[in-house]
């Protein structure tokens, strides 16, 4: 039970991921239902099915149950001579199932789960090849849970790396949020206390999935280091440099906007290496200004250096950076610009801002990661 709950898939959607294994065996053994099959202590839940629904029954009824007790393929020739089945409400009711064939799936540590089954209205002999073939594709669906398992481990990973609260700031109100295309992401965004103010970055690696992510995580762990002894600029140079060979290997490289903040006054220095989505919105909603730059990607060009820019937020402004993920939603970059300061007109908070930007995100199929982090100072 513990590895099911684990593997955390028997209520989240597995995106067809199982699809054509059962096509496949539907085919191979020309039956009329196919379904892969996890059993917990309760019920048998289906997660990927053909001629049956993806549903759930009480685990009196299950067949897949009995297999799952077994290191080998479970053949039941006909159901109504076999008094484990015969009383069920699978055999005497809808569907009716006389032949059943299911072989154990395993978690990555080895515990019995559940089954990919076949079953049919018809009596029906199983032979030993079809046996080996049946556990040949229940391996294939053993392998995609392995990748949930490891997609899990980097989730948590991933989430360790987001900030655990905001920083209470006075006059100030922050956030930040992102919804990866993936699992798991390839954008961060981070806050830090300096001795020379307070640090807001947003970084977008090129690419999604577990590399982009994982260089993510390097890059947030090496500039956390670099900034506290580092100007900003320099900052960046010394990221770009432990980081330089990690992009050379995987082809990629780093778009990244980082903000030094002196609260007090408002006084802000930025550099921007080839980011371009940081806006200020004034206190009113009524404009917005982009924060230029001209510097590349972080590993777009070895020995490259970065430029500060001065700005001040003033009272009532908002500072608002979002990941290129966002442009997906829009034909023209600026239409971007101009729906951030409708949003910041309308939202009373600074996470109520992340949390419509996210939003409108999910209500289209992005193929980019989206990330939002606001700084909102107080009128």
């Amino acid at each position: 039970m513990d590895a099911l709950r684990l593997l955390d898939v028997v209520d989240t959607p597995t995106g067809g991921r199982f699809d054509r294994v059962v096509r496949l065996a539907q085919q191979l053994f020309r039956v009329p239902v196919v379904a892969v099959n996890l059993v917990d202590a309760d019920a048998q839940h289906t997660i990927a099915a053909l001629g049956m629904e993806c549903s759930s029954v009480p685990r009196a009824d299950s067949f897949c149950a009995h297999t799952v007790q077994q290191d080998s393929t479970l053949v039941v020739p006909d159901a109504l001579l076999d008094p484990r089945f015969r009383d069920t409400a699978m055999v005497a009711g809808d569907p009716h199932v006389r032949f059943y064939a299911g072989h154990p799936l395993h978690a990555p540590g080895g515990q019995t789960v559940g089954s990919l089954c076949l079953a049919g209205g018809q009596p029906r002999e199983f032979s030993a090849i079809e046996e080996r073939l049946l556990g040949d594709l229940a391996s294939w669906v053993e392998d995609e849970l392995v990748r949930s398992d490891e997609r899990l481990e980097a989730e948590q990973v991933q989430r360790r790396l987001v900030p655990r609260r905001s920083p209470q700031l006075a006059g100030y109100d922050i956030a930040g949020g992102g919804a990866p295309a993936r699992s798991v992401s390839g954008d961060f965004y981070d806050w830090q206390e300096l001795p020379d103010g307070h640090q807001f970055v947003l970084a977008d690696v090129m690419g999604k999935g577990l590399t982009a992510a994982i260089l993510a995580a390097g890059l947030r762990a090496v500039l956390r280091g670099a900034s506290r002894y580092n100007p900003l600029p320099q900052a960046f140079e010394r990221v770009a440099a432990s980081m330089a060979d990690d992009l050379d290997d995987t082809g990629s490289f780093v778009t990244m906007f980082a903000a030094r903040l002196v609260p007090e006054t408002g006084e802000m220095g930025y550099v921007d290496a080839g980011h371009g989505l940081a806006v200020i919105i004034d206190a009113t909603a009524s404009t917005a200004r982009l924060l230029n730059s001209e510097d590349l990607p972080i590993g777009a060009v070895d020995g490259d250096t970065w430029e500060t820019h001065a700005e001040v937020l003033a009272p009532g402004e908002t500072l608002a950076v979002v990941s290129d993920g966002i442009l997906d939603l829009f034909d023209e970059p600026w239409d971007a610009v101009e729906t951030g300061r409708e949003l910041s007109g309308v939202c009373a908070t600074a996470q109520e801002l992340v949390d419509e930007i996210l939003a409108r995100a999910a209500e289209h199929v992005v193929s980019d990661d989206v990330t939002a982090l606001v700084v909102r100072r107080d009128p």
